[in-house]
């Protein structure tokens, strides 16, 4: 199943689009660091960074992608970040990266990404971004904080590679810090010649044990370790309570939950998020067991839920997690209203509920007239094409965006005042002008026949 990402702005929030077609998308050999690379951070959150060409300089998007129907905290934290760079005029090869002696690098990309929480000030990292292919076909891009940070984490085509690799300790998979060598037994390479470097050093025995992969045995270790005791389960759990806390702050609000409800629910979907972590960690333990072929266990999880919520009270807990996106686009627009036209919470819920249905109405059309659709994950534009291109046209992705567009104005106006629409339209003109933006820089890098 082929994907094609696409990412668009929401205010300050980042948006995923992707449509789904044929085959799987593979990046040209010769631009290995082109599209879409996907970590699964200590945290618990689904990191995507988007990576392209415009002119002679790489550009990239940074953001988190939501992940509800795992189990993972939604919102997820919602820093974004843009990045700037070119491929680097030089490379070291130090040795505690887990790739040493670096023989499968294939580019080596160097450029600034600042990025911006949503509280506190933006801040600004010095990164490179190294791509290594080992024989196998398969790729992972290092991402090296050179400073501030110095550590280096991986980054995976496909977000079942991350899953299957994923940690939630503290630093996760990531090597902190970085020890650099004064004088590196190998000498800068050129970027462009790295893949070279196999001559200079030949290649490691097939079957030989990575650092990396050791490392991650040990994580697996001391996590299952800490989690059999009562102390470390209690401490586990605290914390998954925690990350969960933070990215649902209105649900006792929005569910009308008591706190011990509240609390009740956040138990029992970190206790399930320890569960699966703890079968994941078994199985990568297990020669013989495949982390990828694991089952997804969310009925238990909603099952426990709706023991504790009712049958009533569960089906708002569904609308709520299905209603995640529109909720911020419904955010961002309370946030650029001043207090003469603030957003009663009674209308802003009846907004959410027009957004979704009509994105919900939209993809039922589409799919009816055997159409491909396309949709932006932040609550915003969705698109729907004729499925016989590949890629579709751009001019029919943008012309289908714009309709959609029209509709949910259409919608939002029945809700809004003419000041409060007023901002709606401008965030919608917003998102327009940038997958504008994104498909031409498509077409240009597929013009380049990089």
């Amino acid at each position: 199943m082929k994907r094609v990402a696409v990412f668009v702005l929401v205010g300050s929030a980042l948006a995923l689009a992707s449509w789904s077609v044929s085959a799987d998308v593979v990046p040209s050999v010769e631009a290995p660091l082109f599209g879409m690379w996907n970590r699964l951070n200590a945290n618990v959150e689904h990191e995507v960074m988007h990576f392209w060409v415009e002119g002679s300089t790489w550009a990239g998007r940074y953001d988190k992608h939501p992940e509800p129907g795992l189990g993972f905290p939604n919102p997820p934290e919602g820093t974004s970040g843009d990045f700037r760079g070119a491929d680097a005029t030089n490379f070291v090869c130090e040795p505690t990266f887990p790739f040493y002696p670096c023989q499968n690098v294939v580019k080596v990309v160097e450029g600034t990404t600042q990025y911006k929480p949503p509280r506190g000030s933006p801040f600004e990292v010095l990164e490179r971004h190294i791509v290594v292919r080992e024989a196998n076909g398969q790729e992972v891009m290092w991402q090296y904080w050179v400073r501030p940070g110095n550590l280096i984490c991986p980054w995976y085509r496909s977000f079942d590679e991350a899953l299957a690799a994923k940690p939630f300790r503290p630093n996760g998979d990531c090597i902190v810090p970085v020890q650099r060598s004064r004088s590196n037994p190998q000498p800068p390479q050129p970027a462009a010649s790295a893949a070279t470097v196999a001559a200079q050093h030949g290649g490691i025995p097939a079957g030989s044990p990575s650092k990396s992969s050791s490392a991650a045995r040990s994580r697996d270790e001391r996590f299952l370790a800490l989690l059999a005791t009562p102390e470390g389960h209690a401490q586990l759990l605290k914390e998954g309570k925690l990350q969960l806390r933070r990215h649902y702050p209105d649900l006792a609000k929005q569910l009308h939950l008591t706190a011990e409800q509240e609390d009740q629910v956040l138990s029992v979907e970190a206790e399930q998020t320890l569960k699966d972590e703890a079968r994941r960690a078994r199985c990568r333990l297990d020669p013989s067991c495949n982390v990828q072929s694991l089952p997804i266990d969310l009925e238990s999880q909603q099952k426990a839920i709706k023991e504790l919520l009712g049958a009533e009270k569960f089906d708002e807990y569904e609308r709520y997690q299905q209603t995640l996106y529109q909720r911020l686009e419904v955010h961002e627009l309370r946030s650029r209203l001043d207090v003469a036209n603030v957003l009663s919470d009674e209308k802003a819920e009846a907004l959410i509920a027009a957004l979704y249905e009509e994105g919900e109405r939209y993809a039922a059309e589409a799919k009816a007239m055997g159409r491909q659709s396309l949709w932006f994950s932040s609550g915003g534009l969705r698109a729907a094409y004729d499925g016989t291109r590949d890629p579709p046209l751009d001019a029919e992705v943008l012309s289908s965006a714009q309709e959609f567009a029209r509709r949910v104005r259409d919608r939002a106006a029945e809700v809004l005042t003419a000041e409060q629409m007023r901002k709606f339209e401008e965030i919608q003109e917003e998102q327009l002008a940038q997958v504008s933006a994104v498909l031409r820089s498509q077409a240009d890098w597929r013009a380049s026949g990089q």
